[in-house]
């Protein structure tokens, strides 16, 4: 997988992250079943978002055991 995959997933993640937290926002302040549904949002955008980072974080570290590959 490119690096630039595993940085378009951990945006879109961070994207849907956001998004969950302005449901969670709104429901909390008017229909509470939309709070839930906001946390559900959140949870799922940050476990996306982790599994992008945590290849740019294994590429990164891959690459600096074995420089040739990457060249």
């Amino acid at each position: 997988m490119l690096p630039f995959s595993h940085w378009q997933r951990f945006i879109q993640g961070l994207s849907v992250f956001a998004l969950g937290l302005v449901v969670m926002v709104i429901g909390a302040w008017w229909v509470l079943p939309l709070y839930y549904a906001g946390l559900a949002i959140l949870l799922g955008g940050f476990g996306w978002a982790m599994s992008g980072y945590l290849g740019l974080l294994w590429q990164r570290l891959t690459k600096n055991i074995n420089p040739n590959k990457y060249r």
